[in-house]
């Protein structure tokens, strides 16, 4: 599938902290469809006290992240607007 030159085809999100893999990957990927950026969750946004007294969700989304984030400090994702096959 051919991109077009300037197209963002995957965000790497880098880990809070991991700064040298940031600038790394940066620096890897400068000639790529690649766009690299920090993590900007502060932290769960659930909380044991918080947890809604209803859940519609039939199951939980959340998985265990993709081993790159323990081992890597970062995870590949799908550029926003391009997920589902969009």
């Amino acid at each position: 599938m051919k991109k077009k030159q300037g197209t963002v085809a995957v965000a790497l999100v880098v880990r809070r902290g991991a700064i040298r893999r940031f600038h790394k990957l940066k620096q890897k990927t400068a000639s790529l469809p690649v766009e690299v950026s920090w993590d900007r969750r502060l932290g769960d946004r659930r909380t044991a006290s918080g947890e809604p007294s209803t859940d519609r969700r039939r199951t939980d989304r959340r998985q265990k992240p993709p081993f790159t984030w323990e081992t890597g400090d970062f995870v590949i994702a799908p550029k926003t607007g391009q997920r589902n096959g969009k």
